[in-house]
């Protein structure tokens, strides 16, 4: 997806699009979990989600968001998500 010169102009509108909503899931996700996450933090789970949208399901991005998921607990929660 970071290969912007070689994409048309719809593609690029295209993965414009899968972010946007991406952002707005993880924000509206993790508010939800009353967790206000850093810039840093929104970005990299959006772009977890973004990956997952445009590869699919993969046992490497589970790993990826299970070690996100643990992050963000211990980060923002005190703990992990397996403690709960």
């Amino acid at each position: 997806m970071n290969n912007r010169q070689d994409k048309t102009f719809d593609e690029r509108k295209e993965c414009i699009i899968v972010r946007q909503s991406q952002i707005k899931l993880a924000l509206d996700y993790l508010t939800t979990c009353n967790i206000c996450p850093t810039i840093q933090d929104l970005i990299r789970t959006t772009t977890m989600l973004e990956q997952y949208i445009i590869d699919g399901y993969s046992v490497e991005l589970m790993n990826k968001l299970a070690k996100l998921d643990d992050y963000i607990q211990k980060e923002y929660k005190g703990g992990n998500r397996d403690e709960e």
